[in-house]
């Protein structure tokens, strides 16, 4: 008690322990809060982060760049679409810029990253100056996009009767169509645009071109567009409810088994409508049904000649020469659909099936490989 340097009585240790302690305690806990501060932030970016990179592709992937041309972030979307200075000149309707750069050796068909040229893109603005300066430098006009669309399709959709008249005089093919199955026709009759319609049907573009079975005048009809119908009309359009009536016939008695019946009906169809591709496939069906596998196929021939991308149709007719054991001749149907329609997995997988019956199979190996890498998940 007489000693002050002496040692510490207990009182005092239990005193000097109860003040330490919070203060340790308090240190903890605040370094646990700046660790979930920092955490917090982190967080926060990421998702900010994220979000922007997801706004970013959203604008990339549906928004046009020069539709956009006069934000702030139009000049990033343009680079990440792979634009290059040619097509922002073509879709501005700058003459002399694309005329400059022509000369300067700029390709004429460059690609963007949607598959577009520069001729596409003056067409679907409808620069019609600058579309004949592509074309006079050699530009592609059935060059497509990755949706299968030309400049000549694009122009018609939007409406563009002078940009239309100058493609056609300059090689475009007038009834080509895009991988939705249109005609230049199609497009513009179902955006109501009469002039774009008139030029095409002046130029020679087929009247009665069907698209999912449908011509221009059966679109108009369903539009009641009035002025739509008697230009078609007086173009020779047609319409083929009756034909379509006697189809849908056909395929009630085959579902019911009467099969003559049927086949009776899609002769109606055909008698009306020869050039329609779904009354031959139906008619080959019923003609197996029958067993009448030749008939049935010279059908599913008849089918793919109207329709060159007709699966079902290339499906029946590879299943008969398959039947046969006629490999080689299966094969050859795919390869034709093939030809036109290269990244269809479905295809390369009935292919496949075809080469491991045949017995290749390194060939079956190769084919189911494409097909899962097209997307056909039954191959993966």
């Amino acid at each position: 008690m007489l000693n002050p340097n002496g040692p510490a009585a207990d009182e005092e240790l239990a005193v000097s322990h109860s003040v330490s302690a919070p203060d340790a305690t308090d240190m903890t806990r605040r370094l646990v809060g700046i660790v979930v501060a920092v955490l917090a932030c982190v967080l926060n970016y990421l998702l900010l982060a994220g979000m922007g990179f997801w706004m970013f592709n959203q604008i990339k992937a549906t928004h046009d760049p020069y539709d956009i041309d006069e934000l702030t972030l139009s000049p990033l979307i343009l680079k990440a679409n792979g634009w290059t200075p040619l097509h922002l000149a073509a879709a501005r309707g700058d003459l002399a810029a694309v005329t400059s750069l022509l000369q300067e050796g700029t390709p004429v068909d460059q690609y963007n990253d949607k598959g577009r040229t520069a001729l596409f893109e003056a067409a679907k603005r409808g620069r019609t100056p600058v579309v004949t300066a592509l074309l006079q430098h050699g530009a592609n006009p059935d060059a497509r996009t990755k949706q299968g669309f030309t400049a000549l399709l694009t122009a018609a959709e939007q409406g563009h009767a002078d940009t239309i008249a100058v493609l056609l005089s300059n090689g475009a093919t007038p009834n080509a169509t895009c991988s939705c199955g249109d005609s230049a026709l199609h497009r513009a009759v179902r955006r109501g645009h009469l002039v774009a319609a008139q030029t095409l049907l002046e130029q020679g573009i087929d009247a009665n071109i069907k698209s999912h079975g449908e011509t221009a005048l059966e679109i108009a009809q369903q539009d009641e567009d009035q002025e739509l119908i008697a230009l078609l009309l007086a173009h020779g359009g047609r319409e083929f409810s009756q034909a379509k009536a006697h189809r849908a016939q056909g395929v009630a008695f085959q579902k019911k088994g009467q099969i003559d019946q049927a086949l009776f009906a899609y002769a109606e169809a055909l008698n009306l409508d020869p050039s329609d591709p779904e009354s031959y496939f139906h008619r080959g069906t019923a003609l197996l049904q029958k067993n009448s596998p030749d008939e049935a196929l010279i059908a599913f021939q008849a089918a793919i000649r109207l329709s060159p991308t007709y699966f079902e149709a290339y499906r029946a007719a590879a299943s008969v020469h398959t039947m046969r054991r006629q490999w080689d001749e299966a094969i050859a149907l795919w390869d034709q659909f093939l030809a036109q329609r290269p990244q269809n997995g479905r295809a390369h997988y009935e292919r496949a099936r075809i080469r491991q019956a045949k017995g290749d199979g390194k060939g079956f190996l190769r084919e189911l490989q494409q097909a899962c890498a097209f997307g056909h998940q039954a191959a993966c």
